[in-house]
Order: C-alpha cells, then structure tokens, then sequence
C-alpha cells in the first residue's frame, strides 16, 4: 500500500508564477551585466584613440556607431517570444485539464501578440529599407 500524501507541498500557480520571475530577473540582470561590461569596454577602447590621435577618433566612432545599428534588429526577440507563446500552448493540451488548457492559452496571447508585432514591424522596417535603397 502506497502512502499518498508524502508531506511534500505540491507547488501551485503562485509558486510556479514566483519562480519564473524569479529566474528571469537573474537571467535578464546577468544579460544586463554582460552589456553593461561590454560597454565598460568600447568606452576604454574610444577613450584611448582620443588620447592617442584625436583626429583617427571620428572614422573609429562612425564606424562603431554603424554597427550599432544592425544590432536593433528584432528578428530573434519576435522568434523567441512567438516560440514561447506556442509552447506554451503545446504545454497545455499536453496536459489535458480545461482550466489549464484556458489559463495557459490565456497566458500565450501575450509573448504571441508582442513576438508577432515586432515581426511585422521588422517586416515593414525591411520594406522601407529596400524601397528607400531602390529609390
């Protein structure tokens, strides 16, 4: 005979909740710290080329302010976000109770409605882009 109840709590949608807030503020914080480094760094590289010529300075700054640019692309953001809102919804009907199958689609409107925008705003950006550049 099986003991049911082993006097461990099961976890429930607040703890769940907490936990993945949890995760994702240290997720997003060391992101943040890794950028923040990274910073630290290209300011220590430009400081140094005005200390060294001030004249070679401004290519150097064009240069990387250029390739700053080509980082704002939202193709991966919009790919993960839209990604979760699916898994989210496999995860439901995996599970097969109607309150979660309610709750968890409920849930992936949200990272779906948001991935999906920033998929039609990278969509028009391009169009711009290339309409501008056919121009």
């Amino acid at each position: 005979m099986q003991p049911t109840d082993l006097g461990v709590d099961q976890p429930t949608l607040a703890h769940t909740v907490l936990l993945v807030a949890v995760f994702s503020a240290v997720v997003l914080g060391f992101i943040n710290v890794v950028r923040l480094i990274g910073s630290v760094m290209l300011h220590r590289t430009l400081r140094r080329a005005l200390d060294r010529d001030p004249a070679s300075a401004g290519p150097l700054i064009e240069r990387l302010a250029g390739s700053g640019e080509a980082k704002s692309d939202d193709g991966r953001l919009s790919t993960i976000l839209v990604a979760i809102g699916i898994a989210m919804i496999a995860a439901s009907v995996i599970i097969g109770d109607p309150r979660w199958i309610h709750e968890g689609v409920a849930a992936a409107l949200f990272p779906l409605i948001v991935g999906t925008a920033l998929w039609l705003r990278l969509f028009v950006q391009r169009r711009k882009g290339a309409r501008d550049s056919g121009e």
